[in-house]
């Protein structure tokens, strides 16, 4: 569903800016593919969500935090001093928008009323968000039970060994491997490349 954009203006020279070409130094998308180690794909969504995320800060004009992925781009995209700060944010935001780095090595954003509000307003222009980009405690899906889904699947398992039924077996081997790729999809993107080395 395309949804109307609040600020259509700021919205289109948002869409128009290339993330990728001159006044950077470097390819936003080649610097978070580096940093983070994830698939050329991944960061051009990711550059996405960051897009997305100027626009909520430009269109509101209130103090907004971004999910940890996106601080990432975010930083990245500071750090190129001259494209930021004389490019991009006087002419597509049309004012300075300061980066103030977030407590994104724990859990504690998902408490911080700045991010809770960047999710509201996120789902207003936007539609839901992807919890991998922007981790939701009031998701569904990542509200179910975990502990629940745990507990039925060993019971099943319990039940198999001690009735010897290969259907309760399957049962719960089907119900614990629904709850391991649940944590997986619905995991936010790491934020460093788990090969350190």
């Amino acid at each position: 569903m395309k949804r109307t954009k609040t600020d259509r203006r700021l919205w289109h020279r948002l869409e128009g800016y290339s993330f990728h070409e001159r006044p950077l130094t470097r390819s936003l998308v080649d610097r978070l593919e580096e940093e983070t180690g994830h698939s050329t794909d991944v960061c051009y969504i990711l550059v996405e969500e960051y897009r997305r995320y100027m626009y909520l800060v430009g269109s509101t004009g209130e103090t907004l935090a971004p999910s940890p992925i996106v601080d990432v781009v975010w930083r990245l995209h500071v750090a190129d001093e001259k494209a930021y700060f004389e490019d991009f944010c006087p002419r597509i935001i049309g004012r300075t928008i300061h980066y103030t780095p977030h407590d994104t090595e724990t859990e504690h954003f998902l408490d911080d009323p700045a991010y809770l509000k960047t999710l509201d307003y996120y789902a207003q222009e936007f539609g839901r968000a992807q919890v991998q980009f922007w981790p939701d405690p009031d998701d569904p899906s990542v509200g179910m039970s975990s502990f629940l889904l745990w507990l039925i699947g060993l019971v099943a398992v319990g039940l198999a060994v001690l009735v010897n039924s290969t259907l309760f077996a399957i049962f719960g081997a089907l119900v614990i491997l629904t709850q391991v790729f649940m944590r997986w999809k619905f995991a936010s993107l790491p934020l460093r490349r788990l090969d350190t080395s």
